[in-house]
């Protein structure tokens, strides 16, 4: 079966990011003090790296990346309810928008777990063909992919995926340069489609230029180096 096969769902784990938890930090103002705005999710993101740790280092290191992409992690988590993706987008799109395209192209694209994945980056991580998945393989993936464990190592899998994609020849993934990190976590938001030197042209670019942008994500990577390290302890 699909569960055994490719995860064990978690009974218990951190806490997922709830509506209360949406309105918390988006309608309520910056507030230092009651923990509300920015700062509220901040203070999640900051939980959950410390909660998961020991896991994401042990990945980390079984996966042969740099720990510091635990940015990734930071950049995903929190801001929206979790579930809502997997139990409200992904049916909508399965049952109406499929139903009109003839294909599941759009389904596959949805986002699932705490650091959000698409269904077809996951499947094809774990070796699956995205084009043949049903609509039971679909639920399966999505609800392994809220199993923070299971979530961890597929997106820990897919970039070392990414590094290679640049870097075909590299030695040591594990030991990656600042612009190597910038544009490993910059594909995982953008994606392969882009060539590798619109990607270091974008890192070059002079602040304030729109080219900029590409490479923004991976950039915030590194922005939070040293609060990341902290809470991971890595120094």
């Amino acid at each position: 079966m699909f569960y055994n096969e490719y995860c064990k769902v978690d009974k218990q784990g951190f806490p997922k990011f709830t509506l209360f938890g949406t309105a918390r930090y988006k309608l309520l103002p910056n507030d230092i003090y009651f923990l509300t705005g920015e700062y509220y999710l901040w203070a999640y993101k900051a939980a959950y790296l410390n909660y998961h740790r020991k896991l994401i280092t042990q990945v980390a290191r079984e996966e042969k990346i740099p720990v510091l992409l635990a940015g990734v992690a930071v950049s995903e988590v929190g801001g929206a309810p979790d579930r809502l993706k997997s139990m409200g987008v992904l049916p909508f799109r399965q049952f109406i928008i499929d139903t009109i395209t003839g294909d599941n192209t759009k389904s596959n694209a949805t986002s699932v777990g705490l650091i959000a994945i698409q269904l077809k980056v996951a499947a094809e991580t774990i070796g699956l063909s995205p084009e043949k998945l049903t609509i039971t393989q679909q639920n399966k993936l999505a609800t392994c992919l809220l199993s923070d464990s299971f979530n961890i190592r597929i997106v820990a899998q897919h970039l070392r995926k990414l590094i290679l994609f640049d870097n075909p020849t590299i030695q040591d993934t594990s030991n990656l340069t600042d612009e190597q990190i910038i544009l490993a976590g910059s594909r995982y938001n953008r994606g392969i489609q882009r060539s590798k030197n619109d990607f270091l042209q974008s890192i070059s670019s002079p602040i304030g230029s729109q080219n900029r942008e590409y490479s923004s994500y991976g950039r915030r990577i590194l922005e939070k180096k040293k609060s990341i390290n902290k809470i991971m302890r890595t120094h």
